[in-house]
């Protein structure tokens, strides 16, 4: 699990892994971690359609990348042609044989990190299934809460232009917090490390035995302030705070979506004391909130919000719609938008359109129905699996599940406003989450095999 952890930590300060000298080695690492690991999906029966259905997404989109006849292209593409003679200079005609992306380069590389993130999914939901997830995000929970601390730091001293003080983003405009050239896409990240830290602290605190005496309660909550749930929990008050700083306006948004959807998941499982404590523990953080950030330029934002609406996104949708009416079938191909939008893009070109700012608007434009129906029915089979998971859990591990599922719930709301997904250390944290969403808890871990052995073993 060591090299899973190394990727993680990687995609992460390697400025969020958008710049291909930071994908470049989590696709190498990838395809060592699938030698080493060997996760063989769709080997179980209840995951083999999610799996199988994944796995046509991914094939459907290296499907853009086959070179096809004229003939072939202009009845499923017909204006993939003059796109890619708008865009190049030199042997594009309609005659040769061409692929259906516009960005062939861009295209292949895209995959290589879904590939990437799918590998992570299926050798992170194995390790789950031997009782490592409270390990996996442990380990996630202290990632983040180091990534917070730089960017609160950054936005303290120096100039909070700068990536680590020191780099300025090759994106003109970029505003970067923390290691992400994009404070929405940082933002992205903290919605899934909260949760899935807050699931950890639940499901520690749940396993532990309660005690009539007072002492004894004493004493154990001593203990329990030596243990890594507090330092998960620390780590997730401060993303939170990092979160606020950040004025990510679909960020907030979606951690109170999550926050509600949580509560929702977990209705039948807590008990009075329970929804105290979560209440309690809300209301903490929002103290803490208020007396330790600035909250101004948040409160700014939002009446900006309200002043202008969403501000120049309906532009960008509308183009974006254009290019998905031309490629409706078939996409521009993985990771071509921004390519394509140097010819679509009909206004203010003072500023260049290299994103959709909706996850869903950008994904149907560069995969179009051809990789968009494979991934919506393994998004159907995900939510159906995991109300099987979360039926059958009766485990204080379910509140890491609820923690998984809480966090792919913040980041689906916010895609409707961005495209956090696009970043790799975005896409690894996602599949992690989703992973310890669904897992099925049936394997144990060795040690716990062979101390079991020795049990029965004894007289």
């Amino acid at each position: 699990m060591w090299l899973l952890d190394a990727m993680t930590i990687w995609s992460l300060f390697a400025v969020g892994g958008v710049y291909v000298w930071a994908g470049v080695p989590l696709i190498v690492a990838a395809t060592v971690l699938a030698v080493v690991a060997r996760p063989a999906p769709a080997t179980s029966r209840d995951t083999r359609a999610l799996d199988i259905l994944l796995l046509a997404a991914v094939a459907a989109a290296a499907a853009q990348l086959v070179p096809l006849p004229s003939a072939i292209r202009a009845a499923i593409a017909p204006h993939v042609d003059g796109l890619r003679s708008a865009i190049y200079l030199g042997p594009t005609g309609a005659g040769g044989w061409w692929p259906l992306s516009v960005s062939p380069g861009w295209t292949a590389y895209s995959v290589g990190l879904v590939m990437t993130a799918l590998l992570v999914f299926w050798t992170a939901r194995r390790a789950c299934a031997l009782g490592m997830s409270p390990r996996i995000v442990r380990h996630v929970a202290f990632a983040g809460l180091v990534a917070a601390l730089v960017a609160l730091a950054e936005q303290a001293a120096g100039d909070p232009a700068l990536i680590y003080g020191q780099w300025r983003p090759r994106d003109a405009g970029a505003q970067p917090f923390g290691p992400f050239v994009n404070r929405n896409h940082f933002a992205t990240w903290v919605l899934m490390a909260c949760p899935l830290a807050a699931g950890y602290v639940a499901a520690q605190f749940s396993a532990r035995r309660a005690s009539p005496a007072l002492r004894a309660k004493l004493v154990a909550l001593l203990e329990w302030l030596g243990t890594s749930a507090l330092w998960v929990g620390v780590a997730g008050v401060v993303m939170t705070l990092a979160l606020v700083v950040s004025t990510s306006r679909s960020g907030l948004l979606a951690f109170s979506v999550s926050l509600v959807g949580a509560s929702w998941l977990a209705r039948g499982r807590l008990t009075r004391k329970g929804w105290s404590l979560g209440l309690l523990a809300v209301i903490t953080l929002a103290a803490l909130l208020v007396a330790y950030v600035n909250v101004q330029p948040l409160l700014s934002r939002v009446d900006e919000t309200l002043a202008v609406g969403a501000g120049g996104r309906p532009r960008i949708w509308q183009e974006t719609f254009r290019l998905i009416r031309d490629f409706w079938l078939t996409g521009v191909g993985l990771g071509s938008y921004q390519t394509a939008m140097l010819v679509y893009q009909q206004t203010d070109r003072s500023v260049f359109i290299n994103q959709a700012h909706n996850q869903y608007l950008h994904f149907l434009a560069e995969g179009g129905v051809l990789v968009a129906a494979p991934a919506v029915m393994a998004a159907a089979s995900f939510v159906r699996l995991f109300r099987v998971r979360l039926a059958q859990d009766t485990s204080s591990a379910v509140w890491l599940r609820i923690g998984g599922a809480a966090a792919i719930l913040a980041v689906a709301v916010q895609g409707a406003w961005e495209t956090g997904l696009g970043m790799p250390a975005n896409g690894m944290l996602f599949a992690i989450a989703a992973a310890v969403a669904v897992h099925r808890p049936t394997e144990r871990a060795p040690r716990a095999r062979e101390a079991g052995a020795k049990n029965d073993a004894a007289p």
